[in-house]
C-alpha cells in the first residue's frame, strides 16, 4: 500500500472517529472492516519499517518529568526505536521546523506541544495528514474526537487552567469569585501589583492567550477589551506556561493560567485550582504531528500511534495528572474538564479565533511592560 492509498484510507475515515455513541451499527462495522485492513499494513510493513529506521527525533516542550516518563513507556513497547527528545517552547519549535523545511532539511520526526503552537504546523502544511490506526479501533471509546477533524492532529489528553492559589497565604474568604475581582477588589490589586500574582504571557503561544480569548471574544458583553485593559494595567508578572511551582513553594500567592501538576493533587502542597466565573479554559494537548518529510517517518508514525494507547494513557494520569481522551482510562478529578465550567471548546473553530487574539495582544502592545 503507497502512502497515497494509506491518506485516502484513513482521512475517509477521519469522520468516523468520535466519542463513544455517534456510531451507528452499520458505521462500525465499515469501520472495523478498515481498521483490520490498517492493521494488517500497520503490522506486515509500517512497524517493520519503524523498527529498521530505529529513531525517532522529537521536537517537544516537554518537560523532564513528562519526557522521561514518555521515553522510557515508549521504550518497553518499542525498544527498538530510540528517542531523542529536541526541547524547546512550542512557538519556537514551529519556527525551527518551518526553518528546516524551507531549507530542504527537516530533521524533526515528530512535534508536540499544545494547541495553539501544534495547529499552526498543520496550518502551514508543516505536518502529515496520518491517522493512527489506534484513532480507528472501533473497540475504544473517546471523550472527544481524538484527530482534529481540520488538521489531523492527535490530541491526546485535555488540561483544565484556571487561577492556582496558595492555600497558605490566600484565606479563604478572599478567594475571587470572578475575573472582575482581579481588577476591583483591592486586595488583589495590591497583589498583582506587589508582583505576588502571575499570569502567562499572552503574546506567546499558550495558555495565557486562551484565557484573553475567552474574556474578550467570548464573554464580550460581560468582559471584552475593556476588561484586558484593566488588567494588563495591574502589569501581572508574566511567566511561561511551565513555572506555576512559585504558587506551590509559597513564593506567588496565585498565578492565572500556570499548569496543574498531579502532586498538587496529593495533597503535598497548599495550592487549589479555582475556575473563576465566567470558567476555566481547557485545551486538548499535547498535540501530536508527523512532521512532513520526517527523515524517520515510519518510527514517527509507530511513536505517535503509541501515544493513544492505554498504557500511555494510565501513565500520564497518574504522573501528571491529565484527562486522557480514551474513555476508559479514569481521569484525576481536578484536571478533568468534564467537571469544570469551561468558557469554550478548544477545537480547530477556537483555536482560528485565538490565533487572531495573539495577533491582537502583540499589536496592542498591553503587555510589554
Amino acid at each position: 500500500m503507497t502512502r497515497r492509498q494509506w491518506v485516502a484510507m484513513v482521512s475517509g475515515l477521519v469522520a468516523s472517529v468520535v466519542v463513544a455513541g455517534g456510531l451507528g451499527p452499520e458505521a462500525l462495522r465499515a469501520q472495523s472492516k478498515e481498521f483490520q485492513a490498517v492493521t494488517a499494513e500497520w503490522k506486515a510493513r509500517i512497524v517493520p519499517a519503524a523498527k529498521k529506521e530505529g529513531e525517532v527525533i522529537w521536537y517537544s516542550c516537554a518537560q523532564a518529568t513528562e519526557a522521561e516518563g514518555t521515553i522510557k513507556i515508549f521504550n518497553k513497547a518499542y525498544p527498538d526505536i530510540q528517542v531523542s527528545q529536541v526541547l524547546g517552547p512550542g512557538y519556537q519549535l514551529v519556527e525551527k521546523i518551518s526553518t528546516e523545511a524551507a531549507a530542504g532539511r527537516v530533521q524533526a520526526d515528530v512535534y508536540q506541544c499544545g494547541g495553539q503552537s501544534g495547529r499552526t504546523v498543520a496550518w502551514r502544511g508543516l505536518g502529515e495528514e496520518f491517522i493512527p490506526p489506534t484513532g480507528l479501533d472501533p473497540s475504544v471509546k473517546w471523550r472527544w474526537p481524538v484527530m482534529n477533524k481540520e488538521t489531523h492532529l492527535a490530541g491526546v489528553f485535555a488540561s483544565v487552567s484556571g487561577l492556582n492559589v496558595n492555600t497558605k497565604l490566600v484565606p479563604a474568604e478572599k478567594v475571587p469569585k470572578s475575573y472582575w475581582d482581579l481588577v476591583r477588589d483591592p486586595y488583589w490589586v495590591d497583589l498583582i501589583k506587589r508582583k505576588r500574582v502571575a499570569f502567562t504571557d499572552p503574546r506567546i503561544a499558550n495558555i495565557g492567550v486562551y484565557h484573553v480569548y475567552g474574556l474578550k471574544e467570548v464573554n464580550a458583553k460581560d468582559y471584552g477589551e475593556g476588561f484586558i485593559r484593566e488588567f494588563a494595567g495591574l502589569k501581572p508578572k508574566l511567566l511561561g506556561f511551565n513555572e506555576s511551582g512559585e504558587v506551590a513553594r509559597g513564593e506567588l500567592h496565585a498565578m492565572l493560567g500556570g499548569p496543574w501538576r498531579v502532586e498538587y493533587s496529593l495533597g503535598t502542597v497548599p495550592i487549589t485550582k479555582v475556575c473563576l466565573e465566567p470558567g476555566c479554559v481547557s485545551t486538548q494537548s499535547p498535540l501530536f504531528a508527523v512532521v512532513k518529510g520526517a527523515p524517520h517517518p515510519n518510527a514517527a508514525r509507530v511513536f505517535v500511534d503509541f501515544m493513544l494507547s492505554r498504557e500511555y494513557a494510565e501513565w500520564r494520569v497518574q504522573a501528571l495528572g491529565n484527562t486522557p481522551a480514551r474513555a476508559d482510562v479514569t481521569p484525576r478529578p481536578l484536571d478533568d474538564p468534564g467537571k469544570h465550567k469551561l468558557q469554550f471548546a478548544a477545537d480547530d473553530r477556537a483555536e482560528r479565533q485565538i490565533t487572531e487574539v495573539l495577533k491582537w495582544v502583540i499589536a496592542s502592545k498591553l503587555f510589554d511592560y
